[in-house]
């Protein structure tokens, strides 16, 4: 490595390696080219994002980010982020070059060139910068634990550290990381193709030296491209050049809101450092010639632990600052760094042991306050996506633009004009855009009470709003087209649920998307004939019988998309029943799904032309068949009565087959889901029951009990006194007794009948006169 020409700032091309959102490397980086004043400034950024950079000179508040989204040819979509906050390198080499009205652009390679091959949201990547063999070797020499608190020690704490000895420190670790690294990305080859194609463009505009700012990953191989060095990763060809968007290809970029929540790594951030908000801090007070402020970060940590009602004194105060100064010295740190403080906490507050995967309130406070609150704001004028000024309007037309007070919509479906703004609440929702939630009204997924159909909304403006409609535009210009396509994308993900499958519908139905995009309809298709779970499959075909023709406020009713998943999911209903077997038992989910069978083709029979003579073929195989539970048996049973294919003589002799203690109630529980009405009509059936029941012994009657009550649950209480007034007149009782009700539930009776059964058995084994019930 020939390091002297790497920072020589007088040559052709000079590099300086940064690593993302690094306060020491944004400070050294605005004071280098402040000096050297080189003639073009060169960054890693999305290169498609040039002929707009002045919209990053907007007085926006950081941070800020570009957001690059495309949908690619097999319709997925896909959104990628380059954050800004003010103590990122890019954010201050773009600045320094604008006030010092040098040259400045960005020379990465579109993002969408890579999405398909990279799935990387965040763009300024450490992944790559921060594994491998020769980290894992310099946390051990120097008793670091990882590459955070490495990096730290390097670069980090040392305030007086200058531009020329951090250019040797950071190129000769850089250096050393890629040398060892195993395997260089296709991805990163591209760009790295790309963005010496650039700089060598660059160096053939300008007169004086160009300066390069990347991720310290990619430092040396730029170089090595440059001057033709044979490099890792550089020595096989790509194709770097960007393509033009083809016919099914959309692609977009923006700025957008950020936040620091969003930056942190340890929040899941791929990129940059840990706690941007104590770095953040780190950037002010070096700015103002100062130290770190320790006295002031630990009483933000003490003002949230006692806002979380953790009680900290005044001792425990004193504790943590001399435990995190006495671990700055003994590490060897010029002043009490981030690492010094938490572990202070941690010896000094925490005294339980800690178990793994676990958080504790202290620690929890102490990344609360390293983390920061900041969220970013775009300046007013700041171009947006054509979804964001599609929402706007909309929100306007209807008014319902989100304030800072909150306000609660309630809305009628039934009325025109409050169903149009459900319509476009529900497209919000599906979006995920933050402000609009529904917080009451009818549940159509139930369908409990369709008296009338009514919703309420909380509406309130959030901070998350404007990113997240900035964010959204990957799906589309317009709020029910980027709705439409959501819903493609969330079906994509769903694997065989039919049940999830109808969800979508119902959830498109709702937000007014009134044909179904050809891939949404595709894909729920086969969910539908994925899906193994009769349950599942059935309760699809309830939600979409309703949608089909049941509804009155969604105009779904009748609609051609929606009865061909419905004929589609009847189909594959049909034939799981066929395969229920012995499961479930008296699942009554299992006899709902059946019965739900029935009434869709009840309804739908002619309408959606369904073979009647198919569905009298599988009840009747699933009525004979004995691997199927009794339950679904019963079920078949009824379903047939119900169509009025079965004969009354074979539906008893059916029942008698299961005239087992064990197995009745469940057959009765199928046999009175399906065929409730026409039992109540049918005098022989009744008396088959009493006789089966009258004939079990105390034992037996207990077992059965259970099964036969829950049974008789589908009956009414009206009805119950119907089948027991019909059958007292079928065995002659009606006038020679009246029926005395029981003081105590049915259980207790029977328990006590099986009591007195065993008492008489024993008094008739020893002779006890009186023994004869």
């Amino acid at each position: 490595m020939n390091l002297e020409q790497l920072i020589n700032p007088a040559a052709r091309a000079v590099f300086f390696p940064v690593r993302h959102h690094s306060p020491s490397c944004a400070r050294l980086l605005a004071a280098w080219i402040e000096q050297v004043r080189p003639a073009a400034v060169l960054i890693e950024g999305p290169s498609d994002y040039n002929d707009r950079i002045e919209e990053l000179m907007l007085p926006h508040r950081l941070p800020v980010a570009i957001y690059s989204y495309v949908r690619l040819a097999d319709g997925q979509r896909r959104g990628a982020f380059y954050p800004f906050c003010v103590h990122s390198p890019e954010w201050q080499a773009l600045q320094t070059a604008h006030r010092l009205e040098i040259a400045v652009e960005f020379i990465d390679l579109p993002w969408a060139e890579l999405a398909a091959e990279d799935a990387t949201e965040h763009r300024y990547a450490d992944a790559q910068l921060g594994r491998g063999r020769y980290i894992d070797t310099l946390c051990r020499k120097l008793g670091v634990e990882d590459f955070d608190a490495l990096w730290d020690t390097l670069i980090e704490i040392d305030a007086d550290l200058s531009a020329e000895e951090y250019l040797r420190r950071a190129h000769h670790f850089c250096y050393h990381v890629r040398v060892l690294d195993e395997m260089v990305p296709r991805s990163d080859r591209r760009r790295e193709a790309y963005m010496a194609d650039r700089i060598r463009q660059a160096i053939g505009r300008h007169d004086g030296p160009v300066l390069v700012v990347t991720g310290g990953y990619h430092s040396y191989a730029l170089h090595a491209r440059l001057t033709g060095e044979d490099f890792v990763g550089t020595d096989n060809p790509v194709q770097c050049e960007p393509s033009e968007p083809d016919g099914d290809q959309e692609r977009g970029i923006a700025l957008t809101p950020y936040s620091f929540e969003r930056l942190d790594a340890l929040a899941g951030y791929e990129a940059g450092m840990p706690n941007p908000g104590f770095y953040d801090r780190v950037w002010r007070d070096r700015c103002a010639g100062e130290p770190v402020v320790l006295r002031e970060l630990l009483a933000s940590v003490i003002k949230v632990l006692r806002k979380r009602g953790q009680p900290v004194s005044t001792a425990d105060l004193i504790a943590v600052r001399s435990a995190a100064e006495a671990l700055a010295a003994i590490r060897g740190h010029r002043e009490v760094w981030r690492r010094d403080l938490v572990d202070a906490v941690t010896g000094a507050l925490v005294k339980e042991e800690l178990e793994y995967g676990f958080g504790h309130p202290f620690l929890e406070a102490v990344n609360e306050v390293f983390r920061g609150g900041k969220r970013g704001k775009l300046a007013d004028g700041t171009p947006a996506p054509p979804l964001v000024r599609d929402i706007d309007r909309v929100l306007k037309y209807h008014g319902l633009t989100p304030e800072m007070r909150s306000v609660v919509v309630h809305l009628d479906l039934a009325k025109p004009d409050e169903a149009e703004k459900s319509r476009v609440l529900h497209q919000l929702r599906i979006l995920q855009i933050a402000g609009f939630q529904r917080t009451a009204g009818t549940d159509l997924s139930v369908r409990d009470d369709l008296v009338e159909i009514v919703e309420s909304w909380r509406v309130q403006w959030a901070p998350e709003f404007d990113a997240g409609s900035i964010e959204a535009a990957r799906y589309g210009p317009t709020l029910v087209e980027a709705a439409a396509a959501r819903l493609v994308e969330l079906s994509e993900v769903a694997e065989r649920d039919a049940e999830k499958a109808a969800g979508l519908l119902l959830s498109a139905a709702l937000a007014g998307i009134e044909t179904l995009a050809r891939g949404l309809h595709a894909r729920l298709e086969k969910l539908i004939r994925q899906d193994g779970n009769f349950a599942s499959v059935s309760a699809a075909l309830g939600h979409l019988l309703y949608l089909y023709r049941y509804d009155e406020v969604l105009n779904t009713s009748g609609r051609g998309d929606v009865g061909s998943l419905l004929a589609e999911t009847f189909e594959r209903g049909l034939w799981l029943l066929e395969s229920l077997g012995q499961v479930g038992g008296q699942d009554k989910r299992l006899l709902v799904g059946v019965s739900t069978l029935l009434e869709t083709f009840r309804q739908c029979e002619e309408v959606l032309e369904m073979d009647r003579q198919t569905v009298v073929d599988v009840l009747a195989r699933v009525e004979s068949d004995p691997m199927q539970a009794p339950a679904v048996r019963g079920a078949a049973v009824g379903a047939l009565w119900r169509l009025g294919e079965a004969d009354p003589s074979q539906v008893l002799a059916d029942m008698r087959l299961f005239g087992d203690p064990d197995k009745l109630g469940d057959f009765l529980s199928g046999l009175f889901c399906l065929g409730r009405e026409i039992v109540q009509r049918q005098e022989d059936l009744l008396l088959a029951i009493d006789e089966l029941v009258i004939g079990y012994d105390d034992h037996e009657y207990l077992e059965a009990l259970p099964a036969m009550r829950l049974a008789f649950t589908y009956f009414t209480p009206r009805e119950k006194h119907h089948l027991a007034t019909s059958l007292m007149q079928a065995l002659g009782l009606v006038g020679r007794e009246e029926t005395i009700a029981l003081e105590v539930d049915v259980a207790t009776a029977a328990q006590a009948m099986a009591f007195e059964g065993r008492l008489f058995d024993v008094a008739r084994r020893f002779g006890i006169r009186g023994s004869e019930p």
